[in-house]
């Protein structure tokens, strides 16, 4: 009951649609339940006693109970559709949102394909819960208790022999529930598991063309495609299971109905009348509706407490980086200061004791062994990672205490790997500032020297960039990345391994154009290579979470620690040499 009430508190101020269909239903039953008792007087009255002119009026009012139930029948179908798709976009809408608002260590614990199989498969189980389960469930209930109560008011020995029966469907469909529900996690896990093998071989078909791995990967799927049809007929063969036997219940009623019935008009001697067996008789339909349905009711409702279960765990998991209830929405200047700060993830230390100070308009450069805590460092400025200990703070503020939008509006970010949408090469720029001209986008682009390879695509910024950047090489999409970070003027600007891809030349023609930009911007630049940082106000070295060396290219040339090392293996500064004999 809990899952059912937390899928309709998505309908909001539309609960009446839920409402409205369920009363609807009620009317459904109570006009069926109507059209025996019409059959009861024309069997009594018109051919009982041959009152023949009371034909045509019952008639009449039988096909206007008819024409209701039609009407009733539509208009409930109707509103129940409605019911439904308000619940699924709702919660849809607000499950994407709360992913979007996780952190990175979310990301780790829970696979995309799981993610999808949640807002996907798991959803629309909740759609068909609200469209159908639901109303079915009151609809069998209220024509139950009606049909028993019309029974009970007749003939109450008649009605206590049908009632024989109906302890032995409750057995059956309490145990098919205790059995069901397992059954049905184990499809929706393996669900999720088939959807991660999709995602995964679509995200990575390059590599998995490259190592010509097709054959191990379909041969992957097919094993998870197989399991998921196991368990899939699995569960199917323990509700045939039960399903049989609840429908033999419900015809061995058919049967009881009609020897009880025939006793009763024989031996009643005139005070059980033909015409009422018929309406036992025509009622019959009443207690075996829910007979045949529960089992699939019960079947369905189970599907649907699997599917619930798993939207509320990820709609309740805890946000672990959030804008707090005051927050701090002054915009950011560029001071930095990164006081004593250590960062654990699980057992694995990451970054340990880093201290930091960056004056606005500073730019300082960040290089280090792979692992070495480089990109964690700088994720910690924007707040994509909390530290574990110590401070991260921006103009003097603690960074959590800003606002997360105000926060991350003012840094532009280049990540390691980049990432472009499936949509044209202006909207991938525009990303960050939708609102910004044409202008804007070309100057842009200028600045991290992507214009000139824009304007000689097919469609210039108008190309349709591929998912994930196909179709253009690993340097254009840094420099279409590059611009994306740039276009909206932020006052810090994290450059994580930008121009890794790019060639030397086009690298010394960014930082050239980047140098000139009257922006008092404090700027940090990932990278290995010696020529990315040179020129940086200052250079950290990371090793092991941990400082091993800092200070400006020359002092770092003459302390002959790992950024010397570096530029002999890169040949970057050919001076090199001549500085060691003076030193």
């Amino acid at each position: 009951m809990e899952s059912l009430r937390w899928a309709i508190r998505w309908l909001g101020k539309k609960k009446w649609y839920l409402t409205t269909t369920l009363v609807l239903c009620i009317l459904a039953v109570i006009a069926l339940a109507v059209e025996p008792f019409i059959f009861k007087n024309i069997i009594d009255e018109v051919i009982g006693k041959k009152e023949y002119d009371k034909l045509i009026p019952n008639l009449a009012i039988s096909l206007g109970f008819g024409l209701t139930y039609v009407i009733v029948r539509f208009y409930s179908n109707i509103f129940s559709e409605k019911a439904s798709m308000q619940v699924i976009y709702e919660m849809r809408k607000d499950l994407f949102s709360k992913i979007l608002s996780q952190t990175h260590a979310f990301f780790r614990k829970n696979t995309a394909g799981e993610l999808i199989t949640l807002c996907t498969g798991d959803a629309d189980i909740v759609r068909h819960c609200v469209c159908w389960v639901l109303p079915r469930a009151v609809e069998c209930g209220f024509m139950l208790i009606l049909t028993l109560s019309i029974f009970v008011a007749i003939n109450p020995l008649y009605a206590l022999c049908l009632f024989i029966l109906t302890p032995f469907s409750a057995v059956l469909v309490i145990k098919m529930g205790k059995v069901m529900r397992p059954a049905h996690g184990k499809v929706r896990e393996q669900r999720s598991r088939l959807s991660t093998v999709v995602n995964e071989n679509l995200a990575g078909n390059r590599i998995i063309k490259a190592f010509t791995r097709e054959a191990f990967e379909i041969e992957k799927f097919d094993r998870e495609n197989y399991a998921f049809r196991d368990y899939q007929i699995e569960a199917n063969r323990k509700w045939l299971r039960y399903q049989p036997f609840i429908e033999m219940n419900a015809q061995l009623l058919n049967i009881v109905n009609i020897i009880v019935g025939a006793i009763f008009v024989i031996t009643s001697k005139g005070e059980f009348s033909l015409g009422e067996m018929n309406i036992f008789i025509a009622l019959a339909w009443a207690l075996n509706e829910p007979m045949l349905t529960i089992g699939t009711i019960v079947n369905d409702a189970q599907r649907f407490s699997a599917s619930a279960e798993k939207l509320m765990q990820l709609y309740y998991a805890p946000c672990e980086i959030a804008t707090p209830e005051n927050p701090y929405k002054k915009p950011v200047k560029g001071d930095i200061d990164i006081k004593n700060a250590s960062l654990r993830i699980g057992s694995t230390t990451i970054l340990e004791n880093i201290n930091l100070s960056i004056k606005q308009g500073q730019t300082i450069g960040i290089m280090g062994p792979t692992g070495s805590g480089k990109t964690a460092l700088a994720s910690l400025i924007p707040r994509y990672i909390d530290v574990t200990e110590g401070s991260v703070g921006i103009d003097g503020v603690n960074v959590k205490e800003y606002d997360l939008e105000v926060l991350r509006g003012s840094i532009g970010t280049t990540m390691q790997d980049v990432f472009l949408f499936s949509d044209s090469v202006e909207n991938n720029v525009t990303f960050g500032n939708v609102k910004a001209s044409m202008e804007e986008v070309i100057r842009a682009t200028d600045t991290a020297d992507a214009a000139g390879f824009v304007r000689r695509l097919p469609q210039g910024y108008d190309t349709i960039v591929g998912e994930r950047g196909t179709g253009l090489s690993g340097g254009q999409k840094q420099r279409l990345s590059l611009a994306r970070a740039l276009l909206p003027a932020p006052q810090i600007l994290i450059l994580d391994d930008t121009t890794s891809a790019v060639d030397m030349e086009t690298e010394k023609a960014i930082q050239e154009k980047l140098a000139k930009l009257e922006i008092n911007r404090t700027t940090i630049i990932i990278a290995q290579r010696v020529s990315s940082l040179k020129h940086a106000d200052r250079i950290f070295i990371l090793a092991d979470g941990k400082i091993s060396e800092q200070g400006t290219h020359d002092d770092l040339i003459n302390n002959k620690g790992y950024y010397y090392d570096t530029c002999l293996l890169q040949h970057a500064d050919i001076r090199l040499e001549s500085k060691r004999e003076v030193g």
